[in-house]
């Protein structure tokens, strides 16, 4: 194997790498918008809970408003009980009184409805509350990590990037030319021959094409457009 079709190999996997890594570079802070989605989700949720108890405590104290007023109107019809002259203004007062009494009796239902309504609030918030501050501990840790993480990845991109154009500086530029328009439509410029076919595409290759690429000879594959290269020191293709 020549000093430039080794390069070429070389470079075709720093270029690999290289991808790998920007995938990975470019995935994190995606990874982190989730987190910080998902916190303000929290977040919301434990303001929509409070909020949700302070409604329920203000429609207590209406309540209890409410149960104060009907409570005086029967002191009020009690007083006027004591002072009618007639069994029809007696029994009409009397009426008033039981409507008076039915209506506190709603009123104390509602009002244990609205506790229990409460205490099931609050035990939500509770959870909410717990769960938000979990979760920015997590996010946190997340943010440290994704930037120690991003730290090293780029000096290692860098590393990676030196590597390629020394690799690019060893290859003719007719021949980088074609490696770069290759791969730049189908993703990688080589691919290894072993057990006469194509490791790309797994065409099988002519006789005749297969005893040039033995020969050393770096030959398009029929099928995939590819650069045909043979390394017997490569294991074959692994099955499908």
């Amino acid at each position: 194997m020549n000093d430039e079709l080794l390069a070429l190999i070389q470079l075709q996997e720093t270029d690999q790498k290289i991808r790998q890594l920007r995938a990975e570079i470019s995935a994190l802070p995606k990874r982190l918008a989730a987190l910080e989605e998902k916190l303000a989700r929290q977040k919301t949720g434990v303001e929509s809970a409070t909020k949700a108890i302070k409604e329920e405590d203000a429609k207590r104290r209406r309540l209890e408003s409410d149960l104060k007023d009907v409570q005086q109107k029967i002191a009020k019809f009690r007083e006027q009980s004591s002072s009618v002259k007639t069994n029809e203004q007696f029994h009409a007062v009397q009426h008033e009184i039981s409507f008076a009494e039915a209506e506190i009796a709603k009123i104390e239902d509602r009002e244990l409805e609205s506790m229990e309504r409460s205490e099931q609030l609050e035990a939500g918030l509770r959870a909410a509350q717990q769960e938000f501050t979990d979760h920015t501990k997590v996010v946190e840790l997340e943010k440290e990590t994704a930037r120690k993480s991003s730290e090293e990845q780029q000096k290692h991109l860098a590393g990676l990037n030196a590597d390629r154009e020394r690799l690019r500086g060893q290859i003719a530029e007719t021949r980088l030319a074609n490696y770069d328009r290759i791969s730049g439509s189908k993703g990688t410029a080589l691919a290894h021959v072993a057990d006469q076919s194509c490791g790309a595409c797994r065409m099988a290759l002519r006789p005749q094409l297969w005893n040039q690429v033995r020969m050393g000879d770096l030959i398009p594959c029929e099928s995939c457009g590819r650069l045909l290269y043979f390394d017997q020191e490569l294991p074959p293709h692994p099955a499908e």
